[in-house]
């Protein structure tokens, strides 16, 4: 008899426990807490894809369509950001414009790697040149993402900003800059 009364909060534990889970739709609007989420990626990627999609660039010789190849996108925040995410959101919302070729990002590391460039692909003019030359681009893509995080009591603001640089490869000269701002506010529940 005492062993039954054992089973019943061990049961009782057990339904408190069970998690239940359900798809929803990607576009709907993740508004959780303060810390960057899909929307954030989404509504940063879209803005930037908008300015520089409006942005004039020479058109190439052979194809009419200048060449980028993706550098990377720093992480300036205290949280896990993945900024390969927001560089492929970009890169397939630009391809999808057609204004635009982009050369393949493994086979931009892959060269990278052969003339000996930093780990961060951050590179120096001749670098640059040099890797422009071998992977056939006319420009380099790249930036930062960077947060800061403000609390009191239980109301946190975090604002974000991604800054974009595209990078002319012959000469190093920043032909389009633009940044993107989120700001973000979060209160905790007394409970929590």
């Amino acid at each position: 008899m005492r062993a039954n009364w054992l089973l019943v909060p061990m049961a009782v534990l057990g339904l408190l426990t069970c998690a239940t889970s359900h798809y929803v739709r990607p576009d709907e609007v993740t508004e959780w807490d303060y810390t960057y989420s899909d929307t954030d990626m989404k509504l940063l990627a879209e803005k930037m894809v908008q300015s520089l999609a409006e942005f004039k660039l020479p058109p190439r010789a052979d194809t009419g369509k200048p060449v980028l190849a993706f550098l990377t996108i720093g992480n300036r925040t205290s949280q896990h950001i993945d900024t390969e995410g927001i560089a492929e959101k970009i890169m397939v919302a630009l391809l999808k414009l057609g204004k635009f070729r982009i050369v393949d990002r493994e086979l931009l590391k892959q060269q990278a790697k052969e003339i000996a460039l930093v780990e961060t692909q951050r590179i120096d003019v001749e670098g640059a040149v040099k890797l422009g030359s071998l992977i056939g681009a006319d420009y380099f893509l790249t930036g930062d993402v960077m947060s800061i995080e403000k609390t009191r009591g239980a109301t946190t603001l975090a604002y974000y900003k991604l800054t974009m640089r595209l990078v002319d490869v012959r000469t190093s000269e920043i032909v389009w800059a633009d940044e993107q701002e989120l700001k973000k506010k979060s209160s905790r529940a007394w409970y929590e």
